[in-house]
């Protein structure tokens, strides 16, 4: 046995509740789960290489942070309040076409290292050259990543466009990106702590054509194909102009035959109640970011509603420029407000539903549920230990009910993830990293913002978002 933990409140999430053990103890052995249960029946700790005592504290399964985009957290305040029809192509996208690949590291370091230190073990990343971003980060810090490779056809020179121009779609380009998905499998197949995955961007970004070659090689290898889905009125508008009226995203998807248990469909706020059925019912799973879409589309992604269908469904924090953070106890919180403001009930999704959409449900969308998301033995050992005696959490009683549980999703900050560990070994220790420097990210993102700001400075003003606005009314 390598670590013995103990005297904790234990949150399996184990069949479909969150399988509770009181004074619990888990066991592991060579990166996996050798024993969880109650800490009576456990091993002899003195049989352990290290023991942490986790008294005041409660033991669960990382936190699945099932779709990001962590490059762009380098310009984190630089594309927020701004309608959602300049959002992509006026306020971000002038900031990030200056964007050079040291840049898109810095910016994805800072955001991985705050996903870890609020209790994320796995991380979706969901980027073009994303094997980089797996070389230069994830693997350096040993955190769980889904490596999605971006697949779009569309050239980023698209800023002179108006909202009913068709993009043009450039079928090398989008050739290039599927090249590099996958050489993923290649890359990284000898890696535990990594899952390739195609991630065709959008259907206004893609051809069809294109999205059946990528559907066939995920179903060849077994992947799984991320696709944002039904994710505006942007995208709306495109589908009309390309495909007719009468068509959407998901009618779409359902003619060409996309619509099975390989899609993993992100968002999908802009598809109507039966088309989320629809999807449910054909087998994809959802993902939904509600702090990045309520800021940036002013809309609850419908992760209350996917549920309901008996879809997986998982929630992530997308990009910074938007909700500001990559904290997923945070992301639980606005996961469960708003869809209590969205459905007016505030039983619509409840503390214990957030915290299995962010552990479980995650993992289970994103097709890797049998090696994370639950603590059982033989899955892989990556667990949180979450202080409850804290100014925010306190106080946790066990009886009558276990007040820890909506404590974690409506009280904690995300300072209060004491440990982190990822296939047993300790990437966070009593709150401090044990192989990562944040003070050195925080620096070198900060200095890299700076000059990409000065560089990207001409066009971000001549895109004239309604930021610029504010800095010229004295706002910003």
């Amino acid at each position: 046995m390598d670590t013995f933990v103990t005297g904790g409140t234990l949150l399996t999430m184990r069949d479909d509740r969150l399988g509770i053990v009181d004074s619990g103890a888990l066991a592991v052995t060579d990166g996996r789960l050798s024993y969880v249960g109650p800490a009576a029946e456990a091993p002899a700790p003195s049989d352990a290489d290290e023991v942490v005592d986790a008294e005041g504290s409660v033991v669960m399964p990382g936190l699945v942070n099932a779709h990001t985009h962590m490059a762009h957290t380098l310009l984190r305040g630089g594309a927020q309040d701004v309608p959602e029809i300049e959002w992509m192509n006026r306020a971000l996208g002038p900031l990030s076409a200056h964007a050079d690949e040291h840049d898109r590291v810095a910016g994805t370091r800072l955001g991985v290292l705050e996903a870890v230190r609020g209790g994320a073990t796995t991380i979706c990343e969901y980027a073009s050259e994303v094997e980089t971003l797996v070389e230069e980060v994830y693997q350096p810090l040993g955190v769980d990543v889904v490596a999605v490779e971006t697949i779009n056809e569309v050239p980023e020179e698209r800023d002179d466009l108006g909202p009913r121009e068709l993009y043009p779609f450039d079928r090398e380009q989008g050739e290039r990106a599927l090249a590099r998905a996958d050489r993923l499998f290649e890359q990284f197949g000898d890696d535990p702590l990594v899952t390739p995955a195609y991630g065709p961007q959008a259907l206004d970004m893609v051809s069809p054509d294109l999205l059946r070659t990528v559907q066939a090689l995920a179903h060849e290898r077994g992947a799984k194909l991320h696709l944002h889905t039904a994710q505006g009125e942007r995208e709306a508008i495109q589908i009309e102009e390309r495909y007719g009226a009468d068509e959407s995203t998901v009618s779409v998807l359902e003619e060409l035959g996309i619509v099975e248990d390989s899609l993993v469909a992100v968002h999908c706020h802009g598809a109507t109640p039966a088309e989320r059925e629809q999807l449910a019912a054909g087998g994809a799973a959802m993902l939904g970011c509600p702090s990045s879409i309520s800021a940036i589309d002013g809309i609850v992604p419908p992760v209350a509603e996917f549920r309901e269908y008996g879809a997986p469904v998982g929630i992530g924090t997308d990009q910074a420029p938007g909700p500001g953070h990559h904290s997923m106890f945070r992301e639980a919180r606005t996961a469960a407000t708003l869809s209590k403001v969205e459905h007016t009930d505030p039983t619509a999704l409840t503390a214990p539903e957030a915290l299995r959409l962010a552990t479980v449900g995650g993992a289970a969308a994103l097709g890797i549920a049998d090696e994370v998301g639950t603590l059982e033995a033989g899955t892989r050992a990556d667990f949180v230990v979450v202080e409850t005696d804290r100014l925010s959490t306190a106080p946790a009683v066990e009886s009558p009910l276990h007040t820890a549980v909506p404590n974690l999703v409506y009280s904690t900050t995300g300072r209060e993830v004491r440990d982190v560990f990822v296939a047993g070994e300790a990437v966070l220790r009593d709150g401090a990293f044990v192989d990562a420097d944040p003070e050195a990210a925080v620096a070198e993102a900060t200095e890299r913002a700076r000059a990409l700001y000065e560089r990207a400075s001409g066009d971000w003003r001549a895109a004239d978002s309604a930021l610029v606005d504010a800095v010229d009314g004295g706002w910003l």
